[in-house]
């Protein structure tokens, strides 16, 4: 009986991290196709803010 309930921990084991990859590869996979869209122009300004804030006065870069 030990080596039946085994082989359903490593089923059960192997199940997981087939679910965990699936779910890791649909994540990037949206995250992908997020970052391909075009920005609003509302998006645009935001990346354009946080550039120029990131700046330094001193820095003539």
């Amino acid at each position: 009986m030990p080596a039946l309930q085994s082989g359903w921990v490593e089923l059960a084991v192997l199940a997981l991290v087939f679910v965990a990859l699936q779910i890791w590869w649909l994540s990037a996979i949206t995250r992908r196709r997020r970052l391909a869209r075009p920005l609003t122009e509302q998006e645009f300004r935001q990346v354009l803010e946080r550039i120029w804030l990131k700046r330094s006065p001193t820095d003539r870069s």
